[in-house]
């Protein structure tokens, strides 16, 4: 400091500017957002997967025509999904990522090159035998359907088409469902999928040793409820294989579910909801894989979800990575907007710019509902029923939250949230019809008093409503809206955030 004080007062001397240098900033990751590789590109890679080599992670997904549109008007939707190209990025920290190519083009699928083809569900394995780095991806095309592979030279590309499996043996139909590729600690890799069609029965298949190039015959670990899984996927910690689904949703955010066992064939134990995912369908997001961020001082284990916006309107951003937590063997999820990442570490902490809210935008019900999730709501009617309170009518995404009063009726829409004591800020966009007896915005019971914005006056366009200075002393808080109308009267809310100041 005293270096700094002497430098300082021999820059004035002499007319210089002082420039001092800044710590670097921590490694951010930040969720609902489109993110953006190095050249400040966004960054389109979906349904994929990580290779590590070395201290350096490849990370390979496919980029959609479609999802170029959606980042650059975020409010289209598309119904269906054409395959442009898997793309590579290469980081070491796993924020910061630079662009290495369309390693698998159109051009590159040869003969089985398909305009209309479905590519998707993908991952990249490296065999020391043919020294060949050997991507596997879903095809459905003029070629028929099944497991593509493709190989490459280097982990950059450009992978070139090497055959098509058209039938996988074991498997209740000839291909695969939802997919994602896991490779052990002794180097081999295998298969975790559903069968297509009937996506109740979920399978682990090694790929042939010899070069990667084959899906070998297929264990059945357990067969699903209901209509089945998607969104397999799989990690190993302490010795457990973990295995991974999701709801069958379709492109539409998911709860998560999880089966252990000491061998990766089973026997497993019964499946388990993955806790956190329920409040808001994991982040509104759907499985897409894991990666385990081994460093110096630990292991934290990432879930990398899929936000498929373009075709189901999820909300910002492709991609949803949140650290998992672990009391013993039992995982569960952190539902989090920003965190930081030491990936030399291993660690993990919350970001200061975390928005600890659950399902702020309510995109995740993905269907209309009288409750959203995350959110309790309540309504007393004294005429008409209970109003619907998420509608097609969002800022950003599809969904709001609107409070429409049927004839004379009270109502609300709350959330309880467990967080660390501090000062906070809550934010909500709003609009409203003006009129309400009572319509307000407010915060209690966090150890101080209680702290409220009115919203019983006309508000045309949506508006930005700030509540700051919350003071959290008892390490919870209530928010939420709560509106007293006649009939007609109605409010509109979307974009919540609770952020800590300090």
């Amino acid at each position: 400091m005293i270096e700094h004080l002497r430098l300082a007062a021999l820059a004035l001397a002499l007319g210089a500017p002082m420039c001092f240098a800044q710590a670097p900033a921590e490694p951010t990751i930040r969720n609902g957002v489109f993110w953006k590789d190095m050249a400040g590109t966004p960054i389109y890679s979906q349904g994929g997967g990580m290779l590590k080599i070395g201290a350096k992670y490849y990370w390979y997904g496919v980029r959609y025509d479609e999802a170029v549109s959606y980042a650059k008007s975020p409010g289209a939707h598309a119904p269906h999904a054409h395959f442009g190209a898997v793309t590579a990025y290469s980081s070491t920290d796993l924020v910061n990522w630079t662009f290495e190519g369309d390693v698998l083009t159109p051009a590159g699928l040869g003969e089985v090159a398909d305009p209309k083809a479905w590519l998707g569900r993908m991952g990249v394995v490296y065999n020391k035998l043919t020294r060949k780095y050997v991507l596997l991806i879903q095809y459905g095309g003029k070629a028929g359907a099944g497991l593509l592979f493709a190989t490459s030279d280097a982990p950059t590309g450009p992978f070139v088409f090497a055959r098509l499996q058209e039938k996988l043996e074991n498997v209740a139909s000839p291909t695969s469902g939802d997919q994602t590729v896991f490779t052990d600690d002794d180097g081999q890799p295998y298969l975790i999928f559903s069968n297509n069609g009937d996506r109740r029965n979920l399978y682990v298949a090694p790929l042939r040793g010899a070069d990667f190039l084959q899906v070998e015959a297929a264990t059945n670990i357990h067969r699903a409820p209901g209509g089945g899984r998607e969104g397999n996927a799989m990690f190993k910690r302490d010795g457990l294989y973990y295995f991974f689904s999701s709801d069958l949703h379709g492109w539409n955010a998911s709860r998560s579910y999880y089966m252990t066992a000491p061998r990766i064939t089973g026997p497993y134990t019964p499946e388990k909801l993955l806790p956190g995912t329920d409040a808001d369908f994991s982040h509104v997001s759907q499985n897409g894989f894991f990666i385990p961020v081994q460093g110096k001082a630990g292991t934290t284990v990432l879930y990398a979800g899929d936000r498929w916006s373009n075709f189901a309107g999820n909300g910002h951003g492709y991609n949803i990575w949140t650290p998992l937590s672990f009391k013993g063997a039992a995982p569960s999820f952190n539902s989090l907007s920003e965190f930081t990442l030491d990936a030399g570490a291993g660690t993990w902490r919350v970001g200061k710019g975390n928005n600890y809210l659950l399902n702020p935008g309510f995109e995740a019900d993905r269907v209309r509902q009288t409750g959203v999730a995350g959110w309790v709501s309540s309504w007393t009617s004294l005429a008409g029923d209970a109003p619907f309170v998420n509608t097609l009518d969002g800022r950003t995404g599809r969904w709001a939250l609107t409070l429409r009063h049927p004839g004379k009726t009270m109502g609300s829409a709350v959330q309880n949230v467990t967080l660390p004591n501090g000062v906070y800020t809550l934010k909500v966009w709003a609009r409203s019809s003006g009129g309400q007896g009572v319509a307000r915005l407010y915060a209690s019971g966090h150890g101080g008093p209680e702290l409220v914005r009115n919203l019983d006056q006309p508000i045309g366009a949506w508006t930005e409503i700030t509540l700051p200075g919350i003071r959290v002393e008892s390490g919870s808080v209530q928010v939420g809206v709560y509106t007293e109308g006649k009939e007609g009267d109605w409010v509109s809310l979307d974009d919540f955030s609770l952020v800590r100041e300090k």
